[in-house]
């Protein structure tokens, strides 16, 4: 008597290294496997590859939060998440596009409780951590020549045009390194925010002609000044003498 085995369909599923650690929320280890369904379409892939790549992501294991995406997914086309297994603890969950508008707010609420006319300012890279000025002039790699600091934003009070300012500087402007801050705005006794680009020049001109280049994206009104930031993290203002 011959025994019928049963038909078993292969479902490869194909999996990405981040190539930095990236940790499960529930036992911190970073033994984490991503993986893409295999309906995922090329177009679907190469967005989340280069999300994971850019460190835009954010690991979810919360069953609502993951029930409201999927109930989401059911009406936008092209909105599937790939998913992660922690082979640690075996906890898993869904890949989600790192809310960096929502990192940043938390970060400049934290800071700005103590922050005062007198304070200063406060920056953060692109992915919402911390850095000082010292950091900043290091990674552009200048080596002991000055580099000079400008924000793009006028008088921006919270994060709701955020994402305009980003695509300004990156299509526009052809900028590629970002920066957050917090700068006190003592004429609204205010704490102002910030997204700011750098420079590698500090010929006087130049930075003048920077300081007048985005009026059209802040209702006519120029930057104020520029930081120039020497190689021991040390900084000056050149003022906009249009202003």
């Amino acid at each position: 008597m011959s025994h019928i085995r049963p038909h078993r369909k292969n479902v490869i599923l194909d999996s990405i290294s981040p190539g930095f650690p990236v940790y499960c929320p529930k036992c911190n280890s970073t033994r984490v496997v991503i993986f893409f369904d295999y309906r995922f379409s090329p177009k679907l892939r190469t967005k989340w590859r280069e999300l994971i790549n850019e460190k835009k992501i954010t690991l979810e294991n919360q069953w609502e939060k993951i029930k409201t995406e999927n109930q989401w997914k059911s009406l936008k086309k092209d909105s599937e998440k790939p998913n992660w297994i922690c082979k640690e603890c075996y906890d898993g969950g869904i890949i989600l596009e790192y809310e960096i508008d929502v990192k940043i707010l938390d970060e400049f609420k934290k800071f700005e409780k103590t922050f005062t006319e007198k304070s200063n300012p406060l920056y953060w890279d692109k992915y919402g951590k911390k850095v000082t000025l010292q950091e900043i002039h290091d990674k552009s790699g200048i080596g002991d020549d000055s580099l000079v600091l400008i924000a793009v934003t006028r008088e921006q009070y919270n994060t709701n045009n955020f994402s305009k300012y980003r695509k300004y500087v990156k299509n526009t402007l052809n900028k590629d390194t970002i920066y957050y801050g917090l700068w006190p705005d003592t004429k609204e006794n205010k704490v102002e925010y910030d997204i700011l680009y750098t420079i590698d020049t500090t010929n006087h001109d130049e930075i003048q002609k920077h300081l007048n280049l985005h009026n059209q994206i802040n209702n006519g009104l120029a930057q104020k000044m520029a930081l120039i930031i020497d190689k021991d993290g040390n900084w000056k203002i050149q003022n906009n003498e249009n202003i």
